[in-house]
């Protein structure tokens, strides 16, 4: 149940909606304004995954290409065309999508902080980038090299987290390896584990979200546990949480039929397609027109039916049933991809441009997948294949060939990879 502040900030927005000349929502962008995405061309593209300075991308035929930093391998190729960063402490980085060095073709990807994962159409799994942790499972060092993940076939979902990988088997069972300081592994202990561990819940897993430190799973019949970094309150500034090393029930969690665990904030859209996200929320990523936090879900500022949504660092963004994107949270280099006049909240220091309830992705295009990782870029692919990052590209992570510091707002394309 809504609380009664969080209820009057609703019925404020709506009637601010109203009577806006520019709805608060902004489901009717200015055409002159923002052209049609989507007019032209068709990529193939299926399916994208934002890092944190990376991204990475499938094709209809499950070939896997990544962009971005590759400081740690985890473009899961030796291409060191580009040097990012400054003179003393530049890394390798690709500012256009570089095929991933392998045959293999895969059914999914998951980029992380700094390594990246994924499903062939095997069935097996497979790692690669930073393994300080054992999130590539194994002692080896960090690197190019895909790595395949011992035992436990066949996988069907696998998912990276900042320094932890969790994956499901196709009997629903849950497995989880690497950093696990504040439990985030899930099996009852505070220490690193580098293979698949398994993670004790009772119900089969349909999917699994490995944030920064914490994690998230649910059940075939929806039902949400959470375990790690579990968020308390807010003390003097600062956000609070518990190291919790087994899963628990979500309190008062609908049933769900999507999630992600972000740094902060978690989210997910139930059974119906509203969308709901608790836990903590200091730029706005929970989409209820608040900066508080909560520990039971919250139903975000909007009327929608989502069928996906994408909890990143600081910001959140989602695909409705009819294809529009939204993005809410922090905006500080463009990566909610709205009319940067509709950002009108501030966050953080009280300089941070924010919006605490959800906006239209600018360009009226019909998404199926958003993502946005642990970096402050977002990405999404369209009903026609195509590919439009927006946001920051310090590191080429928008894949549009630029690397600059500065963040764009409008989403651009991602340039075709090289035959």
């Amino acid at each position: 149940m809504e609380s009664s502040s969080r209820l009057l900030i609703r019925a404020a927005l709506v009637a601010c909606c109203a009577t806006a000349l520019v709805s608060c929502n902004e489901t009717t962008p200015p055409v002159n304004r923002y052209p049609l995405l989507d007019d032209v061309g068709q990529s193939n593209w299926q399916t994208i995954s934002a890092g944190g300075d990376h991204t990475c991308a499938l094709k209809s035929d499950g070939t896997a290409y990544c962009w971005g930093s590759n400081k740690f391998g985890q473009l899961g190729n030796a291409h060191a065309d580009t040097i990012c960063g400054t003179p003393t402490t530049g890394y390798p980085c690709q500012p256009t999508p570089q095929r991933v060095a392998t045959d293999v073709k895969f059914i999914a990807i998951s980029a992380g902080l700094r390594h990246t994962c994924g499903i062939t159409k095997d069935r097996e799994a497979y790692c690669w980038g930073a393994n300080d942790q054992s999130q590539v499972a194994g002692f080896t060092g960090s690197g190019p090299t895909l790595s395949r993940i011992p035992g436990a076939l066949p996988w069907t979902q696998i998912s990276a987290g900042a320094t932890h990988t969790c994956a499901v088997r196709s009997d629903g069972a849950l497995f989880c390896w690497g950093q696990s300081e504040r439990g985030e592994i899930g099996n009852g202990a505070l220490t690193n584990a580098n293979a698949p561990t398994l993670v004790n819940i009772t119900s089969p897993v349909a999917a699994v979200s490995a944030g920064e430190s914490r994690t998230c799973a649910r059940t075939t019949v929806g039902t949400v546990y959470c375990w790690g970094a579990i968020w308390t309150s807010r003390q003097g500034g600062l956000e609070v949480t518990r190291a919790q090393t087994r899963p628990q029930l979500v309190p008062n969690a609908p049933a769900m039929s999507s999630l992600s665990v972000g740094s902060f904030t978690t989210c997910g859209a139930d059974m119906s397609g509203f969308a709901y996200c608790w836990e903590a929320n200091p730029r706005g990523g929970m989409g209820d027109g608040t900066f508080d936090g909560s520990v039971t879900p919250q139903r975000i500022l909007s009327d929608e039916q989502f069928v996906q949504v994408s909890s990143g660092i600081v910001q959140t963004c989602g695909v409705t049933v009819s294809g529009a994107g939204y993005c809410w949270g922090d905006d500080s280099f463009g990566q909610l991809g709205v009319a940067t006049i509709n950002v009108s909240d501030r966050c953080g220091d009280g300089t941070l441009p924010c919006i605490s309830h959800p906006l239209a992705v600018i360009g009226r295009q019909a998404f199926t997948d958003i993502s946005t990782g642990f970096g402050s870029h977002s990405c999404g692919v369209t009903t026609r294949g195509n590919l439009y990052c927006w946001g920051l590209g310090a590191s080429g992570q928008r894949g549009d060939g630029r690397i600059n510091t500065s963040g764009v707002f409008t989403p651009i394309t991602v340039k075709e990879p090289k035959a």
